[in-house]
């Protein structure tokens, strides 16, 4: 079970990291800051699934990360309108 989650999560990163090659090579867009939250979220959160699901690092680290995570993400959003 545990690889199939990890496969999952390989997976959530490819299809982000092909949308936003989508967004720069097709469409010509620029790497801004939603950009990069987005990045962030797709290709961090989806990685501590996967090494909290194989037991690398445990839950009193993760929800840490998490949080810092979100807050990042969510940080701003409203000033970019």
């Amino acid at each position: 079970m545990q690889l199939w989650i990890a496969l999952l999560a390989v997976l959530v990163m490819a299809g982000g990291l092909g949308g936003i090659y989508y967004l720069i090579i097709k469409q010509n867009a620029v790497i801004g800051t939603r950009t990069i939250q987005f990045i962030s979220i797709v290709l961090v959160l989806p990685l501590l699934v996967a090494l909290g699901v194989t037991n690398v690092i445990g839950r009193e680290t993760i929800g840490p990360i998490v949080g810092v995570i979100i807050g990042y993400a969510l940080s701003g959003s409203w000033k970019e309108q």
